[in-house]
């Protein structure tokens, strides 16, 4: 369900490319330092855009750096990593291990994989109390509707809103903490939202759930997308970024959009 929340390289700066790609880098690379190589094939740009974030908002110090690596064995590339690089590291495993849950009750493939990662749950659980109980209970009332085939997109996208709520909460202390939860909830509708989109034709033909009505138009899609994207980046616009608020905008404004107006649907994870 992930891999929607990337920027629009074409509207980027030759700099501001090159710094987004060592984000993506540095995120890559902690993911590998922390959980293996295997890691790696969970990253997704979403938790580069949370990274980016949290650094910006933290003005958290860079370690900046070049390398080969598994994916690009050739030639050295950049990476930065800062302290918010570890937490949305973490997060996008925690995430990972309930998405391949996902996939395990769509196809029940990845029963390896799942297995693997299960192993982690518990350092992660404990780490992160609140936002592992956000993902579980949340998680559990989707199932729970789409067992009933409760076709009401906004509810739906609203309770995978509030996962991603929480999860751009580092510290439920902190002063930034309503409009974060407000971003993160906004953009976790979008993407629960544009998925089902996406995966509409593919889910009739499979008979697979999804909140979507089959006749539903592109204006009344649109409305709904619109609605979250502006709580996303309404949210945003209320907090004092300035490192990397260009690209934060190209993102939420302008790259989030991409595959709703892709008229093929694909759903890679590419962007620059």
């Amino acid at each position: 369900m992930f891999g929607y929340v990337l920027a629009n390289g074409s509207s980027l700066s030759k700099e501001e490319k090159a710094i987004y790609k060592a984000h993506y880098c540095g995120l890559c690379r902690a993911l590998r330092e922390k959980y293996g190589n295997q890691a790696m094939m969970a990253l997704s740009y979403d938790m580069v855009f949370l990274e980016m974030l949290l650094a910006d908002l933290s003005d958290d110090e860079e370690t900046r750096g070049s390398e080969r690596c598994i994916p690009h064995p050739v030639k050295e590339h950049e990476y930065i990593i800062t302290p918010s690089t570890y937490y949305a590291a973490d997060m996008q495993m925690l995430l990972g291990y309930y998405s391949l849950l996902d996939h395990l009750n769509d196809d029940g493939k990845g029963k390896d994989k799942e297995a693997k990662a299960r192993k982690l749950l518990p350092s992660l659980e404990e780490k992160y109390p609140r936002q592992s109980a956000a993902l579980k209970e949340n998680l559990a009332i989707l199932g729970e509707n789409e067992k009933k085939n409760l076709r009401d997109p906004e509810a739906m996208s609203l309770i995978f809103g509030n996962i991603l709520g929480e999860i751009f909460v580092v510290d439920d202390t902190s002063f930034f903490r309503d409009d974060l939860r407000t971003l993160g909830c906004g953009l976790g509708r979008f993407i629960y939202l544009i998925d089902a989109w996406c995966d509409r034709e593919k889910d009739r033909k499979k008979g697979s759930y999804n909140p979507l009505d089959e006749n539903i138009s592109r204006e009344t899609m649109k409305a709904m997308l619109l609605d979250a994207a502006s709580t996303a980046s309404d949210a945003a616009e209320r907090l004092p970024l300035d490192q990397h608020v260009f690209i934060l905008r190209n993102i939420l404004y302008s790259g989030i959009w991409s595959k709703f107006e892709d008229r093929k649907n694909t759903n890679d994870d590419r962007s620059v």
